[in-house]
């Protein structure tokens, strides 16, 4: 949302962002053109914080709001409920997956029904799908399918500059995301016990940011556990470069979630000429078969080992999927994504005015 909102602010619109905060943050700033405005206090206040700032101080002052409707760890601001002017609803995915795997069984119905809820209550709203797919599951769940656009994750074009990438011939394999018990990274873990049966040089770096301390350290005995010390490494906190640096030097990406929007990390490796092997819990649009990487069924370890397999020890097969990796990524770039996403808000905004 952020990067959108820059795009905006650079084609002239006014936006203001509204959001939580951090220790030391500054309740009110500009940056980059974007007027940041940080309400404070914890997630499971931010929803009654966000009514009273927008009733106070943003009500009938904007043509569009882009409202986030259900995700992350928030309770839902139930926006349409008070919010004057048009609402376009960014909703990444369906959680009834995701619920299964990262929260205890019990809480799962109470958490499937609050997201049925809150996609009632953002019923009439403009929705924005990252993937066909999504746009046809999103109506199964009470969204209206005529207001149900499709504006994919985007990547920005300084990923894109490399038109020729440089081959990989080290089997490395990377992991990249929050720890989290959803993204399913103990899968990767499994895996590589079949998988260095058959590449003894193979490795697994797992690298992104601290989520879930109970899990990290269920991984880490995972990796005793099996007898996978060395072939497994772990890197927290990484930054942008050494992100870019750890996908140019890795043969292959793994993406074993048990659901998933769209991915943004799918874009930044076939960005690098890293193609994927993705669980049946990332959408198909984002990883095609045999195009820009490898599917497998969720949770099926040897399949997910045997896609790894194929693309370290098949040189023919990984130069493909790399180079096809390049062109998808090409078809997301930042500015061509973002004047979508302007159409839609735009749209919106006059649909408003007409009907007024």
């Amino acid at each position: 949302m952020w990067e959108r909102a820059l795009y905006l602010t650079d084609k002239g619109h006014a936006v203001t962002v509204v959001a939580g905060g951090f220790a030391d943050a500054a309740r009110n700033e500009v940056i980059s053109g974007i007027n940041v405005v940080r309400l404070g206090g914890g997630i499971l206040s931010l929803w009654w914080r966000t009514f009273f700032y927008y009733m106070t101080r943003l009500r009938g002052k904007y043509d569009v709001a882009v409202v986030e409707g259900f995700g992350g760890s928030r309770i839902p601001r139930f926006t349409p409920l008070y919010v004057k002017e048009p609402i376009i609803t960014e909703w990444h995915q369906i959680h009834r997956d995701l619920f299964a795997v990262q929260y205890p069984r019990l809480l799962g119905p109470a958490l499937n029904t609050l997201e049925r809820l809150t996609a009632f209550v953002h019923r009439n709203t403009v929705v924005m799908a990252r993937t066909r797919e999504w746009q046809e599951a999103f109506s199964r769940i009470g969204f209206k399918a005529d207001r149900i656009f499709i504006v994919p994750a985007c990547i920005s074009e300084d990923w894109l500059k490399d038109d020729k990438i440089e081959p990989v011939t080290e089997p490395q394999i990377v992991w990249l995301g929050k720890f989290r018990r959803y993204k399913c990274p103990d899968h990767a873990i499994r895996a590589m016990r079949e998988v260095v049966q058959a590449v003894p040089n193979a490795k697994l770096l797992l690298a992104g940011r601290h989520d879930d301390r109970k899990y990290e350290a269920e991984l880490f005995s995972l990796v005793e556990e099996l007898g996978l010390r060395g072939v497994v490494e772990f890197q927290f906190g990484i930054t942008e470069a050494q992100k870019r640096a750890l996908l140019k030097s890795s043969r292959v990406m793994v993406l074993p979630s048990s659901v998933e929007g769209f991915g943004i990390v799918v874009l930044e490796a076939n960005a690098s000429g890293v193609p994927l092997i993705a669980s049946s819990g990332v959408p198909a649009s984002a990883v095609k078969q045999g195009f820009n990487g490898q599917r497998y069924p969720f949770a099926d370890i040897g399949g997910l080992a045997r896609c790894l397999v194929a693309v370290l020890t098949d040189d023919k097969l990984y130069g493909q999927l790399s180079a096809n990796s390049l062109a998808f990524a090409k078809q997301f770039a930042w500015r061509d994504v973002c004047a979508e996403y302007e159409r839609v808000i735009a749209m919106t905004a006059d649909s408003h005015r007409h009907a007024g």
